[in-house]
C-alpha cells in the first residue's frame, strides 16, 4: 500500500512509455510509388482483408495486411515478394527514422532481437522478436522495432525509464517475470487490490473505534508517539487510501463487473463486410497512379461495406479515399446510416468540445471534432466516431459509465476539467498522495515493529 502511493506520486509526472501511431507515422518518409505495385502470389482474390496498411520500409512501400484464411502478411510492392521477418538493416533504417524525429542523430547500435523487455511486455506477441536500437545521444534513446512487420512500437529514454522503476513498474505491479502472464498478473493485481481494501476498511474501522470522548464532548486520540501519527492522520486521509485502492481495483475490470458490451459487433456493424483482396489490389493501384508525394501512410478504413481508407499526409493531416482512391469525406448521409446501424433510435451531432466522457488526459488527446451517436433515455448508450475514418473511439454504456466514475473519476480524480488540470494536480492532489503515502508508511512501520518484538 506505501509503495503504491509513493509510486502514484511519480507517475502524476512521468507516466509509462509509449509511442503513439501519431508519433510513429510523423517519423516516416513519404510513400514512394515508383515501380508499384506488385502484390505476390499465393492469396486469394476474393479473400477478406478487414485491415491493410501501405507504407515505406527500408526504402521500398510494403503493404502489411490481415487476410483472411491466410493470417498476417508482408508484401514488398515493387517485387511482390512476401517477407517473412525483417532485416537487420530495414529495422536498423526503421529505427534512425524515428530516433531523427526525436533528435537522436547517427546510426544506432543494434541489439540481439528478444521476445520481451520491461518495456515490450505490453505489446503485441504478434510483434515478436523485437530489435533494440541504441542510440549514443544524451537522453539514452532506445527504439524498438518489430521483427514481424517493420514498424517501431516502441521508444524509451533514460530519464523516463529510471523514473518508471519508481513508478508505473511498481504501481502496477509490472515487472517482466509477472507481465509476461497475463491471466496471472491480472489475478495478482486483482487479489492485491482486494487484500489492500481489506486492510484499510479495518484499519478505518479500528481508528474510529478507539476515539476517546474528553471533557467538553471533543473526540481525540488516545495514544502518543508515531502511534498518534498514524492514528489521526489515517482517519483523514485513510478514506483516501480507500477511494485509491478500491478504484485501483475497478481498472482491473474483475469479474466483468463493468464490462462494455458488444463492441466487436458494433465494429462489425460500422466496417461492414470486409473487402475482397482484388478490390484492395484496384484501390492501391490507383493511388499508385496518382503518385501523390506527400502520403506517409495509407489505412484502411472501410465502413457500412464500402472500400475506403485515410491517407496520413506529411503536414498532419488526414483523407478519406475510396474505393478508386479519390477524396471522399464522410458525410450526413453516412452518418444518418451508422446511427440507424447502431442504434434502433438515436441522434448525431458533431462534438467540437469535450464532454463527460470524451475528453483528453494528460497522457491522451481526445479527438475532437468527434462524431457523437447517442440512445433515447436517460441511460442511453453513447458512441464517439472519428470523423475522418469512421473508426469507433470509444463507446459508453451502462458498464462504461460506471468504469468513469468508479475508476477513472476516483482513481485520477477526473471528475472535470479543473480537477484533470496542472494546477490541481500540482497544488492538492499531490498533498492527497503524500498524506496517503504517510498513513501507509507509517502503518508499515507499525507493524514491522511490532512484529519484530
Amino acid at each position: 500500500m506505501a509503495v503504491w502511493c509513493l509510486s502514484g506520486v511519480v507517475m502524476m509526472y512521468v507516466p509509462y512509455p509509449r509511442l503513439t501511431d501519431e508519433q510513429r507515422i510523423a517519423a516516416l518518409p513519404p510513400v514512394e510509388w515508383q515501380g508499384c505495385c506488385r502484390f505476390g502470389e499465393g492469396i486469394a482474390d476474393d479473400a477478406g482483408v478487414p485491415v491493410f496498411q501501405v507504407e515505406m520500409l527500408g526504402g521500398r512501400p510494403v503493404l502489411r495486411g490481415a487476410f483472411a484464411g491466410a493470417g498476417r502478411k508482408v508484401i514488398d510492392l515493387r517485387s511482390g515478394e512476401v517477407l517473412s521477418s525483417t532485416s537487420d538493416q530495414d529495422a536498423s533504417r526503421a529505427a534512425s527514422e524515428l530516433g531523427k524525429l526525436l533528435g537522436a542523430n547517427g546510426a544506432p547500435r543494434a541489439a540481439e532481437p528478444i521476445l520481451r523487455d520491461q518495456w515490450t511486455v505490453g505489446i503485441s506477441r504478434a510483434d515478436q522478436p523485437f530489435h533494440p536500437f541504441y542510440f549514443d545521444d544524451p537522453a539514452g534513446t532506445v527504439v524498438y522495432v518489430s521483427g514481424t512487420t517493420g514498424k517501431a512500437v516502441q521508444v524509451t529514454q533514460s530519464t523516463q525509464r529510471f523514473w518508471n522503476w519508481l513508478g508505473s513498474v511498481p504501481h502496477w505491479l509490472y515487472p517482466t517475470v509477472l507481465r509476461k502472464y497475463p491471466a496471472a498478473w491480472n489475478q495478482v493485481v486483482i487479489w492485491t487490490s482486494v487484500i489492500g481494501t481489506f486492510l484499510t476498511v479495518i484499519g478505518l474501522y479500528l481508528g474510529i473505534k478507539e476515539l476517546r470522548r474528553r471533557a467538553g464532548g471533543k473526540l481525540s486520540s488516545p495514544h502518543r508517539g508515531l502511534m498518534y501519527w498514524h492514528h489521526v492522520p489515517g482517519l483523514i486521509f485513510g478514506v483516501l487510501v480507500l477511494t485509491w485502492v478500491l478504484s485501483g481495483l475497478f481498472s482491473m475490470n474483475p469479474w466483468g463487473l463493468m464490462e462494455i458490451d458488444r463492441v466487436g459487433e458494433d465494429i462489425e456493424l460500422l466496417t461492414g463486410e470486409p473487402p475482397h483482396w482484388s478490390d484492395v489490389q484496384t484501390m492501391i493501384q490507383s493511388v499508385a497512379t496518382q503518385a501523390p508525394t506527400n502520403m506517409r501512410s495509407l489505412n484502411s478504413a472501410s465502413f457500412g461495406g464500402a472500400l475506403a481508407a485515410v491517407a496520413s499526409l506529411a503536414d498532419g493531416s488526414r483523407v478519406r479515399l475510396d474505393g478508386g482512391g479519390v477524396a471522399k469525406p464522410l458525410g450526413n448521409e453516412e452518418w444518418v446510416a451508422a446511427t440507424t446501424r447502431l442504434l434502433a433510435k438515436g441522434e448525431w451531432s458533431v462534438l467540437n468540445e469535450e464532454d463527460t466522457y470524451h475528453y483528453s488526459t494528460r497522457t491522451q488527446t481526445a479527438i475532437l471534432p468527434v462524431i457523437r451517436i447517442v440512445g433515447s433515455g436517460e441511460e442511453a448508450v453513447r458512441y464517439y466516431l472519428d470523423p475522418v475514418s469512421g473508426r469507433l473511439v470509444n463507446k459508453v454504456d451502462a458498464g462504461g459509465r460506471q468504469f468513469r466514475w468508479w475508476h477513472s473519476a476516483l482513481h485520477t480524480f477526473d471528475f472535470s476539467s479543473a480537477t484533470r488540470s496542472a494546477w490541481f494536480r500540482n497544488s492538492l492532489m499531490l498533498v492527497l498522495l503524500l498524506g496517503a503515502a504517510g498513513v501507509c508508511v507509517t502503518g508499515t512501520w507499525l507493524g514491522i515493529r511490532r512484529l519484530t518484538r
